[in-house]
């Protein structure tokens, strides 16, 4: 138990020396931005898509009626 104990703290010493609060909190920080920029995205992605499709049997539709 205490060998786990020792490896759960150096691991935790390791991490404390990469990773700063600032570092998460940056990083918590763009993940949102970054998610909401996603959504947006795929928002307009579905929209225009949508649009094209329909633009495209609109015209279709009109072509083979003609004919």
């Amino acid at each position: 138990m205490e060998h786990k104990n020792n490896q759960k703290d150096r691991a935790n010493e390791y991490f404390k020396k990469e990773l700063s609060q600032e570092d998460i909190t940056k990083a918590a920080h763009y993940t949102y931005r970054d998610g909401f920029r996603l959504g947006l995205g795929i928002f307009v992605g579905f929209l225009l898509g949508s649009a094209v499709l329909t633009t495209i049997i609109y015209l279709l539709n009109f072509i083979l009626h003609v004919l």
